[in-house]
């Protein structure tokens, strides 16, 4: 009996990493993706001082890279999963336990310059063009949430597919993150002044997302963490490390 109890106390003062933490991310520069195999991106990089500070256990091999839907399906039916980064939106802020925000951003419509589009109303006008969106995302959440029929919506799981389908004027719109978008594009090999943004639909601060049954306590130590991390001036460090 002595021994099944120090084998229990032993258990429980395991880092987070091993009493089943689980971390996962998706492709989504320039605040989590993937460089040379390891995980990287301004909100990677904070999430890990973060853990460190928090005392968790928990390394780059530790987050997953999983497709955006993929990964916000998980959070919902798993425990102790964190997501990031996720922007907190009035349809998801009672789904998660939220740490943050990291930093503000934008949910727009991108287009090529030469194609010269305007968009006033994507709802009212969404039969004149293709949207593509990634599936699952809060871009494509706020143009369904709003009326706009899913004929007219190209969802892929991978934004670098959606520049490209983009330039091959496979679809019309990209509705997608800003900075993310004009990043990715950056990446390929895209010329950013050959794109511009055609509407803003809506601004949105980004957030590391937990499991709703995570226990409150490393949620709390995360989050004094994150603040930490912006009175010291290492966040800010950080992002600018990314322009």
């Amino acid at each position: 009996m002595r021994i099944l109890l120090i084998i229990f106390m032993l258990l429980s003062q395991l880092p987070a990493s091993a009493a089943g933490l689980r971390v996962i991310s998706e492709s989504n520069p320039p605040f989590n993706y993937e460089n040379l195999g390891q995980p990287t991106g301004i909100s990677t990089d904070i999430f890990l001082l973060m853990a460190d500070r928090a005392g968790l256990n928990l390394s780059r091999q530790d987050i997953s890279i999983w497709p955006w839907a993929r990964g916000y399906q998980e959070i919902q039916k798993k425990s102790d999963v964190i997501l990031f980064s996720m922007a907190k939106t009035e349809a998801r802020k009672d789904l998660f336990q939220w740490i943050g925000p990291i930093m503000p951003l934008y949910g727009s419509l991108i287009a090529l310059k030469k194609r010269n589009i305007r968009i006033s109303d994507p709802i009212k006008e969404a039969s004149l063009y293709r949207f593509g969106t990634i599936r699952a995302s809060a871009s494509e959440q706020y143009l369904i949430r709003n009326g706009m029929d899913i004929k007219y919506i190209y969802p892929v799981h991978d934004l670098k597919l959606n520049a490209k389908k983009l330039h091959e004027n496979r679809i019309d719109v990209m509705v997608a993150n800003e900075s993310a978008a004009f990043f990715t594009m950056k990446q390929m090999g895209y010329d950013p002044a050959d794109v511009e943004v055609v509407l803003r639909l809506f601004s949105s601060l980004l957030y590391f997302a937990a499991s709703l049954d995570m226990d409150p306590a490393i949620v709390q130590r995360l989050q004094t963490a994150l603040d930490q991390l912006k009175a010291d001036g290492t966040v800010d460090r950080i992002i600018s490390d990314y322009r």
